[in-house]
């Protein structure tokens, strides 16, 4: 498919000019293009997903109600990983070493790295005994380090959220995306999320993901 997509950028889309009932959408942007398709996407679904009407009926969950949601978890899981980095980089640094030691000539392999004393036991027959010794002491004093500074800035506590908050917004993804759509706007939502959750920072070149952006670019202008 011959589409300019594919080389540098998305082709730029001109927001429609027209007025809507309460009046223009002045928070979105002019042109639409790679930097700020799944933004605008975004802020877009949220102000169209919040005009519509409650439903006053029983019945399966409308995909327009489930994108808020798996949205919500979505930004969560991301905020999540940046406090997770932040503090891996200020773990590693009050840690001063990762909690795991180094042993050469390890089985003719060179250099073996050893995270566990089940490690450093599965090699002991290839280790004489003072080596065995200091690598056990190692590994220790630096698990010791490790764990302290842990526990001073709660990085367990936060991987355990990142996994957790991936889970639910893969679950709430794979369902939204399997529900029975009624709406362009159930339609965007739907192929929004599959971008986000396989293609988050739109450099996928194989087909459909090309193809699957423009046709995100083409639903936002529709609406």
């Amino acid at each position: 498919m011959a589409d300019s997509e594919n080389s540098r950028t998305l082709p730029a889309i001109s927001r429609r000019k027209e007025k809507r009932e309460h009046g223009k959408r002045k928070d979105l942007p002019p042109i639409i293009d790679r930097r700020n398709l799944l933004p605008v996407a975004a802020r877009l679904l949220s102000t169209l997903s919040a005009e519509i009407p409650q439903r006053t009926e029983s019945g399966p969950t409308p995909v327009r109600e489930m994108w808020p949601r798996w949205y919500d978890y979505h930004q969560q899981h991301m905020r999540v990983i940046r406090l997770r980095e932040k503090l891996q980089a200020r773990l590693l640094e009050e840690a001063s070493d990762l909690p795991v030691v180094t042993l050469p000539n390890i089985g003719g392999d060179g250099v073996v790295e050893a995270y566990s004393f089940a490690d450093l036991n599965r090699m002991a027959s290839q280790l004489d005994a003072r080596h065995l010794s200091q690598a056990r002491t190692e590994l220790r004093r630096r698990r010791r380090r490790w764990k302290e500074a842990d526990r001073r800035l709660g990085y367990s506590v936060i991987v355990a959220q990142e996994q957790e908050l991936a889970e639910r917004a893969g679950i709430s993804g794979r369902v939204m995306r399997t529900t029975r759509t009624s709406s362009p706007i159930e339609v965007t939502a739907k192929l929004h999320c599959l971008i986000v959750m396989h293609d988050p920072r739109l450099k996928l070149k194989a087909a459909p993901w090309p193809e699957l952006r423009t046709m995100l670019k083409d639903l936002l202008l529709l609406m």
